[in-house]
């Protein structure tokens, strides 16, 4: 029993790891990094261009991070955790992993080669010309795939915390220390 307590220590700890690396490097980037550059970069083909590095990568550590969160859910759920937290525990990874996935391998490429293929600037081209019409899409669908990973992330962070709060709420109480009778004041 005591190894299967200390197996259930590691693994909430990597699963607390793994919600922090999930949602921490999407937030930042959507916050941080991705105003920042287009805020300081001269054109908007610079600033995608430094992005989408960042953007691949982060969305690869999301993938190892969602992995890890399938695998510590389902230790963590395997008993006496209400059906629908395991449920929602076991799910939000897959969500998180394969919303992860298509931005790095469906969007990201299409968006790159639309801006290595474009006739000049991304800026300069007509709001009509297909080039940026096609870009835009894209970018609303990563834009829409980023939302739903980070959204998987911050409900598996409640969905935890329930979790947790279920399993202290079951716990019996501690017992209360017994009074010592004082025979002597001194």
């Amino acid at each position: 029993m005591r190894s299967e307590g200390r197996l259930d220590s590691l693994a909430l700890t990597l699963h607390l790891a793994a919600i922090a690396f999930a949602l921490a490097p999407p937030v930042y980037f959507g916050a941080v990094v991705a105003r920042s550059a287009f805020r300081v970069l001269p054109t908007r083909d610079l600033a995608g261009a430094l992005q989408s590095p960042i953007l691949s990568q982060t969305c690869l550590l999301a993938e190892v991070s969602f992995a890890v969160l399938f695998a510590t859910s389902w230790w963590l759920t395997r008993r006496d955790a209400p059906r629908m937290t395991r449920a929602l525990l076991t799910r939000l990874p897959v969500l998180g992993f394969f919303a992860a996935l298509v931005i790095r391998q469906l969007l990201i490429p299409p968006i790159d080669r639309i801006r290595q293929e474009a006739p000049g600037l991304i800026d300069s081209l007509p709001a009509s010309d297909p080039s940026r019409v096609l870009l835009d899409r894209y970018h609303r669908l990563s834009t829409g795939f980023f939302a739903l990973e980070i959204a998987a992330a911050l409900l598996m962070l409640i969905s935890t915390s329930s979790l947790l709060s279920a399993r202290r709420a079951a716990l019996p109480a501690p017992e209360k220390p017994k009074e010592v009778v004082k025979v002597l004041d001194l």
